[in-house]
């Protein structure tokens, strides 16, 4: 039987550094608001987070973080049998941004493409190079995205209902991450399974609206082409169904929670994660926590978590980690591997 394995993890991380609490005071939150400072830190736990400089695009953050893997795995970009651009942003409209990597790579051998699905778009991607390298049709694979989020945060912040509406937009940051997935005959980072459920009902949940085909070019409103999210219903949905695509794919994979030895998931807020984590009986302790000093680097997070945790020796030979992911549409996903 054909598995694939993880062979290489890289991110990248913009150098300027944002704090939450210099946001909140630049919006004079305790003023206008009568919120006490380092609210929202404390609400999501996210301390700081990163900024790329102008004129940096999705691209090229994928692109320092793809050729971190490659390197990471002793290949080159001639090796590169598919590239999988998996990203909330994207440099333009058509074509895919997964062309632009392929420049700036030099990963001619390659078939391109995107994968967009909000936050889970990176876990989207790794399931469908897994799906098509057990399926023959591709050895190599890189998985890569690039965040640059930060240039979508609405800062029209004025009244408690604009905070509701647009909180969580100011806990995003850029960054990028990168895997390389072959075909292997069982070393370490071997796919176990994976599972993945969608509510679309819940579509409007989180949005930017500008840009498809509703609003193609010149909106009225310029709220529309920046994010806006109905957070609390949002964690209320993930509180809901992230935990039964968890329980599906332990049962799926033969695994009991107390088995597991860690879990990457999707950085949104410390609270919904350490809730996850109790509702499925795994100790919150084995989760890779990145959000308080990278934020919310949406598809980005779970591969620059998992690059942090190899980085830092949290991965051990052997462990069984899961990769958790929530999303807006509304999407919960989940991969499960042995390192």
């Amino acid at each position: 039987m054909i598995t694939s394995s993880i062979v290489s993890v890289a991110s990248s991380i913009p150098e300027k550094k944002v704090r939450t609490l210099d946001i909140e005071k630049s919006l004079d939150f305790k003023v206008r608001l009568g919120l006490p400072h380092g609210i929202l830190a404390k609400l999501t736990g996210c301390i700081e987070h990163r900024e790329a400089d102008p004129g940096v695009n999705a691209s090229d953050l994928a692109v320092a973080a793809g050729q971190s893997a490659i390197k990471r795995a002793a290949m080159t970009a001639a090796d590169i049998d598919l590239i999988i651009f998996c990203a909330c942003s994207q440099d333009i409209t058509e074509p895919a941004t997964a062309n632009i990597v392929q420049e700036k790579t030099g990963a001619t051998n390659a078939q391109v493409m995107d994968v967009k699905n909000a936050c889970n778009s990176f876990i989207n991607g790794l399931d469908l190079a897994d799906a098509l390298i057990k399926a023959r049709k591709i050895e190599t694979a890189l998985i890569c995205g690039g965040e640059v989020l930060t240039r979508y945060v609405d800062m029209a912040i004025g009244t408690r209902g604009d905070l509701e509406l647009r909180a969580a937009g100011l806990t995003l940051g850029d960054g990028g991450g990168a895997m390389v997935v072959t075909k292997s005959g069982g070393q370490e980072g071997v796919i176990k399974g994976s599972c993945f459920a969608s509510n679309g009902r819940a579509w409007r949940l989180a949005t930017v609206m500008a840009g498809g085909t509703m609003y193609p070019r010149g909106p009225v409103d310029p709220g529309l082409t920046y994010f806006h999210s109905d957070s609390e219903n949002l964690l209320s949905m993930a509180r809901e169904r992230v935990p039964i695509v968890i329980r599906k794919l332990l049962t799926d994979v033969g695994w009991q929670p107390e088995e597991v030895d860690l879990v990457v998931p999707h950085q949104v807020t410390v609270k919904i994660i350490k809730e996850i984590s109790k509702a499925v009986g795994i100790d919150f302790a084995k989760n890779v926590i990145t959000l308080d000093r990278y934020g919310n680097t949406a598809a980005a997070s779970i591969p620059i978590a998992l690059d942090h945790a190899l980085q830092t020796g949290r991965v051990r030979s052997g462990m069984k980690v899961l990769l958790v992911g929530g999303a807006a549409g509304f999407s919960a996903g989940a991969i499960a591997m042995v390192w």
